[in-house]
């Protein structure tokens, strides 16, 4: 979120700055009509200009000179000026926003570098949850939804990067579908906190066993998960829509609207606070019986995977500093590496570091290896007869995996 408000902040730069130099302005008392003077929406400074006429102005420190580096807005004979959607903004027809292709937008492609491994990672991950039976649980259930939810927050934020941020001579014409496209990167993000938050409530409450069945509770968390976040999002949607303020510039602006979504993602946050502390209380009550020592160390483990999860990484960084701020640039890159690479710590974590998937990974291979052995000797020593090359292969799997070995001639 932060990555996006870059050219938002220029521009309410601009803005202030212009409203601090137009109070002194007054429009002469000559009987005629003035519009009086304004900024735009864009960062532009406005005079007073005579009704009926067309102001002119250099381009905006946020852009740069194309051809005649002018920008222009007509005040009407009414002595109001011209407006688009209902919103003040000037004719940039020969200028350019700033080039976003260089450093100041650095961080939004280490923002999309990040998403893209992430999504890589999630997937490969929710292809194994999906691909063995044996995994197949409640506790998966919840991982496979936040994976997805990452996937596909990951996907509308690298869209909303690369067709909005990236290109922002789309943010004068401010198009529907960009609008669009900023809705369904909210919702999915919302999505993602909410599973985050039902990652918290699954695990506290089968600790706590305040439970009737696994089944109701899943119910439960997929409701929270995809549904809750639907509402939220279409009032949102319909009231920045029909706003004359911010319904400008493809909603990169920030807006007071927008606590209607981070309204819940606050809640879900300090909820998963609650749930935390008291998941450690109890972790600690199941090991009195050890040491203090191995017991603070089980403690500190099971905290520091449980942070990831639980989406407490975010309370790292909680303000953002100002803008010019020498901070400002760590902090973007900070927040680039944390907000997009979060997927994939959470799957290393939770799928390829998990002791039930690798078991289960290790136990896969070798049984491949032990059906395709013989086949596979046999091409190799056609001499050798069909009795031996099978025992050799045994032989190999036996030294590799006795555990295996052991099942295999159990079922035999």
């Amino acid at each position: 979120m932060d990555l996006l408000s870059e050219t938002f902040l220029r521009i309410r730069d601009l803005q202030q700055k212009c409203n601090t130099n137009i109070r002194k302005y007054k429009p002469p008392l000559d009987g005629n009509l003035y519009c009086n003077a304004t900024s735009d929406t864009l960062g532009g400074c406005w005079n007073i200009t005579r009704a009926g006429q067309s102001a002119k102005i250099p381009c905006p420190e946020l852009m740069k000179t194309s051809s005649y580096g002018s920008a222009y807005l007509n005040c009407t004979e009414h002595g109001t000026w011209n407006t688009i959607n209902g919103s003040i903004r000037g004719d940039y027809t020969h200028c350019q926003f700033w080039d976003a292709g260089k450093g100041d937008h650095l961080p939004v492609y280490v923002f999309i570098a990040g998403n893209v491994v992430s999504i890589i990672l999630l997937s490969v991950a929710l292809t194994i949850f999906f691909r063995f039976r044996q995994l197949k649980c409640g506790r998966i259930f919840i991982h496979k939804n936040l994976f997805l939810s990452y996937i596909l927050t990951g996907l509308t934020w690298i869209l909303y990067n690369s067709l909005v941020v990236l290109n922002s001579d789309l943010l004068e014409h401010n198009y529907v579908w960009c609008q669009v496209l900023h809705v369904l990167a909210h919702f999915s993000m919302v999505c993602n906190f909410a599973w985050m938050f039902c990652e918290g409530l699954y695990l506290h409450t089968l600790l706590q066993k305040a439970y009737q069945g696994q089944r109701v509770l899943i119910i439960i968390c997929v409701i929270i998960g995809w549904v809750v976040p639907v509402f939220p999002t279409i009032i949102y949607a319909v009231l920045r829509a029909i706003s004359t303020v911010d319904n400008t510039v493809c909603w990169m602006n920030e807006s007071s609207l927008q606590w209607i979504m981070y309204g819940p993602i606050v809640i879900s946050l300090a909820v998963n606070i609650i749930f935390l502390i008291n998941i450690v209380r109890l972790l600690m009550t199941k090991l009195k019986d050890l040491p203090e020592a191995a017991q603070n160390k089980k403690a500190a483990r099971a905290t520091l995977v449980l942070i990831p999860l639980l989406g407490f990484q975010y309370l790292l960084l909680p303000m953002r500093p100002e803008h010019g701020s020498p901070f400002e640039d760590v902090y973007s890159y900070c927040s680039a590496i944390l907000t997009s690479c979060q997927g994939a710590f959470v799957s290393i974590i939770y799928c390829f570091c998990n002791g039930e998937v690798v078991s289960l990974l290790s136990r896969k291979w070798k049984q491949y290896r032990l059906m395709h052995c013989t086949g596979s000797a046999e091409q190799r020593f056609p001499s050798m007869k069909s009795n031996d090359t099978e025992q050799m292969c045994l032989e190999s799997v036996r030294e590799e995996s006795p555990e295996l070995m052991a099942l295999t001639e159990a079922n035999q």
